[in-house]
């Protein structure tokens, strides 16, 4: 420990480090910016910015690198944009065109006004270590709370932290989270939800189209030079000539989704009610309209028409009981894309033997493996965002706790045999001895710091069968989905997910996602707690985004879905990812944790022991063991008939465990003729002493672990030499070599 001289310099430096001048106060700074957004021109400037932060550029396919600037420190984020956008039509817009030099000075002054108040929102987490620091001063003291339970100290990575969504998981996902509130659209609105979507993707396709268009008249002129508005300006007529719908439905959704400047009166502080969140788009008086930013034109389009519909006292209820139903309906959906129909049910109800104990929205049951979802509608409000401690609890209790409560209370329920599980349509579902129970619980909106915020608030119960919850949004359920296609390799990842659930940290889930993909989310015992950055996600980003927008470019991470390819271990993956057996889950499982150099192992042992096999008819074995996981495969090829080949393979498993003191084996009988498996089996039960098994392994030596295998011919001992059938067993079970480890 230091002694409070030296703590005392500690905190001094790191107040000087951290620049801890008194600052400007929050409002000062917001009207300054409000004040600014108010210059002639200045829409101008955000036509400039939105190009520069907003989208995307790239020649040919598409990549990470293309992506990277979206991470570039100084980017105005989404919430920031926002800001400026509400600012701007607070007063009559002026359209005049600045000059360039006028522009560039009104962009430096946006960004350091921006820089300014991003300090300011980060001050409270600065001061509170400092606070820290000084009351720990040269005491042995229980851990500090975390700075992170502080509503103060949360609004900075609630303004700031990354989007949870897509912009193309909010522009598709709002065709069914609305499709059953077609007729209400239609009839109140004057179109439906997919005509909004339509008109949306024109509006996106048009920009992408013109911006090219009016940059090339530029030419090669690095700094703003001229107005880029025009990019950015559209019309209904032009519009609905690219979509193909009636120009009057196009202007029914341009009047939902659009405001004209003077408005957004009550924007008077950084917490109050933003009507460009909701109204992204700018309607001119000559009947033009300015789309700054369409990602929050899709945004808006799915999180507003709900709002319209509450507003209507007569639909309010069943446009309440849509949305809940669509979350769980959408959820369901995407995990029966992974593990099947036959094992994901929806709206389970467990019932005891006089009344109803719970619900399940959404239940997977994988071999002896469970996913419990529990799903909740509720929004971040603006109080929490301006950082009122009670309000923030009561949105986490209410958005997240609540849920977590509930999937507690059913996973311990799946553990009562006395208890029924009835399904929607009313049949008993047959609950199987489950090792493994998972909790996940999920919102349908983007819900601001959720990972941070369930890191810190969650309260949650575990123990050897009901692991810690993972909590999501839908948006990452589909994600998950799409990038782990098969239960094996989702389950994997929640399985570890949840298993450092106290040591991995990351700003958002995305992040953690894409650190798996590229690097495997496996950490040393002596790793306390790993700090995941955002542009981990960077790969994840670009292969979403190939996919989903069908645009050329990488579509799969480099990483652990590609370092099998080609391989042995990959067929062996193949044919077991897909299978509900839990021991081959279990085997799937420890495959997905071995590193590249062992894969390059196991696959060269696949092939040598069929090789060998082919070569002099005998069987080979080869033998792998893994310090991490406890646990070994044993690869085995013959000519014995299978019923044979199983009792050899599981005698010698056996001893195997038993040698490497194992609580868990597998073994893996191949094909003579290519290496490829053709079945396997498991040994799943704890390592202990036993006389017997010391007799039968007496003279067996470890011959791999996780780094180190070696091939071993059943013609010859260990040391090399030649032994005969009817010689004793190397091993020193006492048998006859051809009665032992030659079966």
């Amino acid at each position: 420990m230091q002694d409070c001289a030296s703590t005392a310099l500690a905190n001094q430096a790191l107040v000087e480090s951290m620049g801890l001048t008194e600052p400007r106060v929050e409002q000062d700074i917001f009207n300054e910016l409000a004040e600014l957004c108010a210059a002639p021109g200045f829409v101008h400037v955000l036509s400039w910015m939105s190009l520069r932060d907003n989208y995307v550029t790239y020649i040919g396919t598409m990549d990470s690198d293309a992506l990277a600037a979206s991470y570039a420190p100084g980017r105005t984020v989404r919430t920031e944009f926002l800001t400026l956008l509400g600012l701007l039509i607070c007063q009559p817009i002026d359209l005049s065109e600045p000059t360039p030099a006028e522009i560039q000075a009104l962009l430096d002054r946006t960004n350091a006004l921006l820089k300014e108040l991003h300090a300011r929102l980060g001050r409270p987490m600065q001061e509170s270590i400092i606070e820290t620091a000084k009351a720990t001063q040269g005491a042995v003291s229980d851990r500090p709370p975390s700075p992170f339970t502080r509503a103060d100290v949360l609004r900075e990575p609630i303004f700031y932290g990354g989007e949870s969504a897509y912009n193309f998981q909010y522009r598709d996902m709002a065709l069914e989270r609305y499709a059953a509130d077609e007729a209400w659209l239609l009839a109140n609105m004057g179109f439906s939800i997919a005509d909004a979507q339509t008109a949306a993707c024109a509006i996106s396709e048009i920009q992408n189209t013109k911006i090219p268009d009016v940059l090339s008249r530029f030419g090669a002129k690095a700094s703003p030079s001229s107005s880029l508005l025009p990019a950015f300006t559209t019309t209904a007529e032009e519009i609905a000539a690219h979509c193909g719908r009636p120009v009057e439905t196009i202007r029914a959704v341009l009047a939902a989704f659009s405001v004209a400047a003077p408005s957004n009166q009550d924007f008077t502080s950084l917490g109050a009610f933003n009507l460009a969140n909701a109204r992204p788009i700018i309607a001119l008086s000559d009947g033009r309209y300015i789309a700054l930013q369409t990602y929050g034109v899709v945004e808006s389009l799915y999180d507003s028409p709900f709002y319209w519909m509450i507003g209507d006292k007569s639909y309010r209820a069943e446009a309440s009981a849509h949305r809940g139903a669509f979350t769980e309906q959408f959820v369901a959906k995407r995990l029966r894309s992974v593990f099947g129909e036959q094992n994901v049910y929806w709206n389970v109800n467990i019932e005891g033997a006089s009344d109803r104990v719970s619900e399940m929205d959404v239940l997977v049951l994988f071999g002896d493996r469970a996913v419990i979802v529990q799903c909740k509608s509720k929004k971040m409000t603006l109080e929490s965002r301006k950082g009122n401690d009670h309000t923030l609890r009561d949105d986490f209790q209410k958005a997240v706790q609540a849920a977590y409560n509930q999937g507690l209370l059913c996973a311990r329920a799946l553990r009562r045999p006395e208890l029924d599980f009835v399904k929607e349509d009313g049949s008993k579902l047959k609950i199987p001895e489950l090792r493994n129970i998972y909790i996940l619980c999920a919102v349908s909106d983007h819900y601001p710091a959720l990972t941070v915020q369930a890191r810190h608030f969650l309260d949650y119960e575990e123990d050897a069968v009901i692991h810690a919850p993972l909590v999501a949004d839908v948006f990452l359920i589909d994600v998950l989905a799409e990038m782990l296609a098969s239960p094996l390799h989702l389950l994997s990842y929640i399985d570890r997910r949840v298993g450092y659930a106290e040591r991995v940290y990351g700003a958002n889930e995305l992040a953690i996602l894409g650190y798996h993909l590229s690097q495997n989310l496996w950490f040393e015992d002596n790793i306390s707690v790993a700090m995941v950055a955002d542009e981990f996600s960077l790969d994840l980003d670009t292969a979403m985004t190939v996919r989903r927008e069908g645009i050329p470019g990488t579509a799969t991470p480099k990483g652990i879905l590609t370092k099998f390819t080609g391989t042995h271990v990959a067929r062996l993956i193949e044919k077991i990812e897909h299978e509900a057996h839990p021991d081959l889950i279990d085997l799937g499982f420890l495959l997905l944790d071995i590193n590249s150099e062992t894969v390059k192992q196991l696959d060269h042992g696949m092939k040598e022991v069929a090789r060998r096999t082919r070569l002099d008819g005998r069987p080979h074995d080869f033998t792998l063991g893994f310090d991490t996981g406890d646990a070994g495969i044993t690869i085995h090829c013959s000519r014995a008939l299978p019923r044979d080949a199983v009792e050899a393979l599981a005698g010698h498993c056996r001893r195997r465990k038993y040698v490497h003191h194992a609580d868990n084996w597998f073994g893996l009988f191949v094909r003579e003729a290519d290496g490829l498996p053709e079945f396997s089996l498991a040994m799943r039960f704890p390592w202990k002493r036993d006389t017997r098994m010391d007799a039968l392994t007496q003279g067996m030596v470890l011959n791999g672990n996780h780094t180190v295998a070696q091939l071993v011919s059943k013609s010859r001992t260990p040391d090399g030499s030649k032994i005969g059938r009817n010689d004793p067993c190397f091993c020193g079970s006492g048998r006859k070599f051809k009665k032992c480890c030659l079966m």
